[in-house]
């Protein structure tokens, strides 16, 4: 007999996570074989959780903060032709009539107009008797609300378990989580400043065929299907950077297109920004206008950052007609159509009617203008106003900063202590630009450390209530630098606001520390050995036995160091000054069942140099390192005699709260296990 049970009680259970209350950003999601993120996505996960939930309080409903990381484009009109399709359809007597799944042919017919008007060819094309001069047709084309929808039926269609997607470092990070929610492997290859932050395409190759092959040597000796990278994310213009492969790097994206060709990896050509580039002779070229790329390429466009339509959530892709009929099949299955206004609006955006073209010219020259503008004021609060060398834009920020906030106009204008953009990466459209705050690393706020971006984004919001994508958040390539991405598409005033607030708590900041705390490194294994040894001999005389500490032997310890450290690299914390090893820390996560989610095993400082802050450093480093890998608690143990330590975490905020036997050498010793709660201990 089935036992009965409360109904939300029952799905509480199944879904533990929906007891909790949240504010802000929803819960990012899981795959869909409840298997774990790996690795690459749960830290971009992690990092956007954060910035969207966890850094944030309770009070923003009554104290709103400030949003720098946003995704919305500038308050604008909406495209007018889409406004104008979308009413004409109301004023029609057919809105009883369900649309078809694929979306009306009329719509899809003036699509496919605007793609080819756009350079777009099938070199390759089916024999069916409605395939255009263009080696085209309308069944190349369906559209959905939105182009993340469409890119998760895209990734189901053309991965299974195993298989890779790779995207570019940077890149947003939503669709690496997508992409793994939906069952692919997500993977990074870096933009690097050597390349002007776009891609290379020997070294996408290579790439590919690392994965490959690493793949190949997991898989060779089972039986079945073989993983490999079946798709390379090429964001043009690319979110965050900006940057934009346009006519000019046509050479670069022939090169991409065939890389990919010939290895079997299929382009997912995302164009949503394609017509917010600021150059109108520089917008990104579409891989599928190349001979021979168009069935290995499937293009995204969409109305909500271009158009001003972002609420609406309207898109389309280009296809070769497998895949779309695949779509069609799978959006049929989950939601039975789009809905036929979403076709209107699209259909008033993209064909090439005179109408449009006119419209089109008149709506981005006034758009880009205002995205230029906006680029130039954030560069001025940032940079300083002397970068800015149009005379005329110069003058109209300068006047609009007075006008905002007075008399502190020119210390505004100096630019953002401390604060710049990465060299060679400057945007060339959107509206997302790269801050670099690794000058900040090592400075301090009541007494704390900006030693990681979390504590960057701890510091912003906890003394302005700022807040903003950080560089885990994008995949940022440059693993030692604090990077935030932010967003100029924003009011004139909250942005002046925003940055002189950020201005005001800069200058606030205490200088560095005379060291840093960092990872082991091998080079650190002799000094680390002498400082345990030391500190044996000076903590627990009296303690511990004589015998046993006078058999302890630098040589020896150093050679154990040395040969565990490929094991516990990551599980050690150093403070450094210069070369000198002043101290350092081990913990271990404890990834077996536990009471406690981790362990802080040790904690060692140099002779000489205690009483200074470094341990307390160390500790607190520790915990947030533990945070990064969702550790709630960790657990210290220290020996009984060992009155010294004991106060020293319970100053910290630790607790006594448990105890038991430890032998060392021939004898046992009476140990306490110290708890901290992480979070209170990183604040």
């Amino acid at each position: 007999m089935l036992v009965k049970s409360n109904a939300i009680d029952r799905l509480l259970k199944l879904n533990p996570r929906l007891g909790e209350r949240r504010f802000g950003l929803p819960f990012i999601g899981y795959r869909i074989d409840n298997e774990q993120f790996n690795p690459t996505v749960q830290s971009i996960a992690d990092a956007i959780d954060y910035y969207g939930y966890e850094v944030r309080d309770e009070n923003i409903t009554t104290i709103p903060d400030t949003d720098l990381g946003g995704g919305n484009p500038v308050n604008y009109k909406p495209f007018p032709l889409s406004i104008k399709e979308m009413k004409k359809l109301l004023d029609e007597d057919n809105m009883y009539r369900y649309p078809y799944t694929e979306g009306d042919d009329r719509i899809r017919k003036d699509l496919l107009d605007y793609v080819e008007s756009i350079g777009f060819i099938n070199t390759a094309p089916y024999s069916y008797k409605d395939i255009d001069e263009k080696g085209l047709s309308v069944h190349n084309i369906t559209f959905l609300p939105s182009t993340s929808i469409i890119f998760n039926i895209i990734i189901n269609i053309i991965s299974q378990p195993g298989d890779v997607l790779l995207v570019t470092g940077p890149n947003y990070g939503l669709f690496t989580i997508r992409a793994e929610r939906a069952g692919a492997e997500v993977e990074i290859i870096n933009l690097e400043k050597e390349d002007n932050f776009l891609i290379n395409p020997k070294k996408l190759a290579d790439k590919i065929d690392d994965i490959n092959e690493s793949l190949q040597k997991v898989y060779n000796r089972r039986k079945g299907y073989v993983p490999r990278v079946v798709a390379f994310l090429n964001a043009n213009p690319n979110n965050p950077t900006g940057k934009v492969m346009g006519e000019k790097e046509a050479e670069r994206l022939k090169s991409i297109g065939e890389v990919c060709l010939k290895r079997g990896v299929f382009i997912i050509d995302d164009l949503v920004y394609r017509d917010i580039s600021f150059a109108k002779d520089n917008l990104a070229k579409p891989i599928a206008s190349i001979l021979g790329m168009f069935r290995n390429t499937i293009s995204l466009f969409g109305l909500s950052k271009s158009y001003g339509l972002a609420s609406l959530r309207a898109g389309f892709v280009v296809a070769d007609e497998i895949i779309i009929r695949e779509i069609v099949n799978r959006t049929f299955q989950e939601m039975d159509s789009s809905p036929d206004i979403i076709g209107r609006a699209l259909k008033g955006a993209f064909n090439v009617s005179k109408e449009r073209e006119k419209v089109y010219d008149e709506y981005f020259k006034d758009l880009r203008e205002l995205y230029i503008y906006k680029y130039n004021l954030l560069k001025a609060l940032v940079m300083g106003i002397d970068t800015i060398e149009n005379k005329d834009l110069k003058n109209k920020i300068i006047k609009k900063v007075e006008a905002t906030v007075g008399d502190f106009k020119d210390e505004l204008l100096k630019g953002l202590p401390y604060v710049k953009f990465p060299d060679n990466l400057e945007p060339d459209a959107g509206f997302f630009a790269i801050l670099d705050f690794t000058s900040i690393k090592g400075m301090k706020y009541n007494d704390k450390i900006i030693n990681t971006e979390r504590d960057l984004l701890k510091f912003f919001y906890e003394t302005c209530r700022i807040r903003f994508l950080i560089g885990q958040s994008i995949s940022w390539p440059y693993k030692d630098e604090l990077i935030g991405r932010v967003t100029f598409a924003l009011d004139d005033d909250l942005m002046i606001n925003s940055y002189k607030n950020m201005h005001l708590v800069l200058q606030k900041l205490l200088p560095k520390d005379n060291y840093i705390i960092r990872k082991n490194e091998l080079k650190d294994q002799e000094q680390m050995a002498h400082i345990k040894i030391d500190g044996w001999k000076n903590t627990y005389d009296k303690i511990i036995a004589s015998k046993y500490l006078n058999e302890l032997d630098y040589q020896k310890q150093t050679e154990r160091y040395i040969d565990s450290f490929e094991e516990y690299k990551d599980l050690v914390l150093v403070a450094v000054k210069d070369e000198e090893v002043l101290g350092y820390s081990c913990f271990d996560l404890n990834e077996k069942e536990d009471k406690f989610d981790a362990e802080l095993v040790s904690l060692y400082i140099k002779s000489g140099e205690t009483g200074k802050g470094i341990g307390t450093s160390l500790v607190k480093e520790t915990a947030k390192e533990l945070m990064t890998h969702g550790k709630k608690n960790m657990i210290i143990w220290c020996l009984d005699e060992n009155k010294k330590a004991i106060k020293f975490y319970e100053k910290l905020g630790g607790k006594k709260i448990i105890t038991r036997k430890a032998k060392i050498g021939d004898q046992i010793y009476n140990e306490c296990g110290i708890y901290f709660d992480l979070i209170k201990l990183s604040m």
